[in-house]
């Protein structure tokens, strides 16, 4: 090992609490001894990662508020240290950390709120790809229908939230306290998050249980029959669940969710 790898490696030990060895080669000076100058690298670390929560989670920011977001960034820092070499993924454990962390999980809208806005940046940061078009699946011959799979976009998420931190992500200024502590009206709703293309920002919409449940079975590998007999649980008859499927691959198609489709 070079020294310049066990020297980073000793600042990571120290910097996570694990080793105490960097102290030893840092030396006082007459400004300041060793221990304030190592507080200033550790302070240093620390606001860079709460930058990059402030980034990832600004409906959450200003849900808690500059005050309350700091505290809550550092007792995350806390219980999960940095372990990825690009802050991206600091956050990734933030929503988990939220729901069962007091004094945070008395406010399970917070947990939501981070929950969705860490699908909204994975979605971003996902491979692109070029969604299929109603046109060429309209190409397909009849009996493929019996055979037909999809497969989706990897920009594609879908969430199953009790809180409105959707609607409030998009008016987060004009939010007062306390309101997204009520849940959904609906109770526990389930969402699309996606980016449809390259270019193009995240978007998102509220879906229906049957919708939530025809997707799953979509993604699971379902063939289309198969799709048509999970929305049998929710429609009157055979011809009702047939109709809903194909209605659905079509808001699908539009939406630009699909990006290859298999028969055969």
């Amino acid at each position: 090992m070079s020294a310049l790898v066990t020297l980073q490696a000793e600042f990571s030990a120290w910097m996570r609490g694990a080793g105490d060895t960097l102290r030893t080669r840092v030396l006082d000076t007459e400004k300041a001894d060793r221990d304030t100058l190592l507080k200033v690298y550790r302070d240093a670390y620390a606001l860079r990662l709460i930058e990059a929560l402030t980034t990832d989670f600004p409906g959450l920011l200003a849900m808690a508020g500059p005050k309350e977001f700091d505290m809550m960034a550092r007792a995350y820092i806390a219980a999960h240290p940095s372990t990825h070499p690009s802050v991206r993924w600091f956050g990734r454990n933030l929503a988990d950390f939220l729901a069962v962390t007091p004094p945070f999980s008395t406010t399970p809208a917070a947990a939501d709120m981070a929950r969705f806005e860490w699908a909204l940046g994975e979605v971003f940061d996902a491979a692109d790809a070029e969604p299929l078009t109603f046109e060429q699946l309209a190409g397909a011959p009849p009996e493929a229908w019996g055979t037909l799979r999809l497969s989706f976009v990897p920009a594609l998420h879908r969430l199953t939230l009790s809180y409105q931190a959707p609607q409030a992500s998009q008016r987060r200024d004009a939010v007062p306290p306390g309101e997204l502590d009520v849940p959904a009206e609906e109770g526990a709703v389930d969402w699309l998050i996606w980016r449809p293309a390259a270019d193009s920002d995240a978007q998102f919409r509220s879906i229906t249980p049957d919708e939530a449940a025809a997707l799953d079975a979509a993604r699971g590998g379902a063939s289309f029959p198969e799709i048509c007999a999970v929305l049998s649980g929710y429609a009157d008859s055979a011809e009702a669940a047939a109709e809903r499927a194909a209605g659905l691959l079509r808001a699908w198609l539009d939406a630009g969710l699909i990006d290859d489709a298999a028969w055969g």
